[in-house]
């Protein structure tokens, strides 16, 4: 069914992220009135916070793009964190959601639902047909928590309560640390800095061979 954001508030949580940042940027160019929170004025942790301010702005769109996110050494050292955060955040901003009213919610899930050894290219019809990569699998399971909630939301209220899932991103506003970001970031950097000592060697070799460049 076709929404028309003319004149909607679309509530963006996580928008400080890759994801939701850029849908801000997307939203932008929409006759719409765009809601976000920074954490300190919004704790997805708290479930009363949430329902108050959900209350209070009223969006009548969602787009849940908030999340723990990392790469495979923070999943590792962390996964009661990967998985009852998410699990907390996602829970109470559908139910919230639901409780105030919000017609129209998304939610943003990630490749690593689908099972380590699927088919490739993976289909929709590939989840919980085999077990899930181990490195993140706490935050695999979060996921697919949050988007079996939307479903089962919708098959009893009624609610369109959508889930995609963006996969396998990089781009402006990415994290590029080498122990939480994902693969993509990470040989980024590591180019990045590959280049420049490359760089630096080659100035170097260049200073030693004309005085020009001493000093």
């Amino acid at each position: 069914m076709d929404f028309d954001l003319h004149g909607k508030r679309i509530f963006v949580a996580g928008h400080r992220g890759m994801v939701g940042s850029a849908i801000l940027r997307r939203l932008a160019d929409e006759d719409c009135e765009v809601l976000t929170a920074s954490r300190d004025e919004l704790d997805l942790m708290d479930q009363a916070g949430v329902r108050r301010w959900m209350a209070g702005h009223r969006p009548d769109a969602v787009v849940m793009a908030a999340a723990k996110v990392g790469g495979i050494l923070a999943n590792n050292r962390l996964p009661v964190d990967f998985l009852q955060d998410n699990l907390i955040m996602q829970t109470n901003v559908i139910e919230s959601a639901f409780r105030n009213e919000v017609q129209k919610l998304l939610f943003l899930g990630s490749s690593c639902i689908y099972p380590k050894f699927a088919a490739q290219p993976i289909s929709e019809d590939a989840l919980l047909t085999g077990p899930l990569e181990p490195t993140n699998e706490w935050y695999a399971i979060a996921k697919i928590a949050g988007l079996k909630l939307c479903q089962a939301y919708r098959r009893q209220y009624g609610v369109e309560y959508i889930s995609a899932m963006p996969t396998n991103l990089y781009g402006p506003g990415d994290n590029f640390d080498l122990s939480t970001s994902h693969v993509v970031p990470a040989l980024m950097r590591k180019a990045h800095k590959a280049k420049r000592v490359v760089d630096m060697q080659e100035l170097a070799h260049r200073r030693a061979r004309s005085p020009d460049l001493q000093g």
